[in-house]
């Protein structure tokens, strides 16, 4: 199970004391958003300041995305390129 990066609660969504704008931010692998834990990307997040699903980083994918591509082209980061 993970936990909020910023007070080790397991909890998803607001109510962390130390993160910013008081949203639990998790410690997640490439697989799962770091706000809900879903497995999707895009739209959606409940919980993500913009409720764009942001995944954790590894595996060399894009965190918006899961794409391997670099550059220009993420349809959901809000600058279109892919974060690593």
């Amino acid at each position: 199970m993970s936990s909020c990066r910023y007070c080790n609660s397991t909890s998803f969504g607001h109510g962390c004391p130390h993160g910013p704008n008081r949203i639990h931010v998790h410690n997640t692998d490439a697989a799962q958003c770091v706000y809900c834990g879903s497995r999707s990307y895009g739209k959606g997040c409940p919980h993500a300041p913009d409720r764009v699903h942001q995944h954790g980083h590894g595996d060399n994918k894009c965190v918006y995305c899961g794409s391997t591509s670099t550059g220009h082209g993420c349809p959901h980061s809000p600058q279109r390129l892919h974060e690593k």
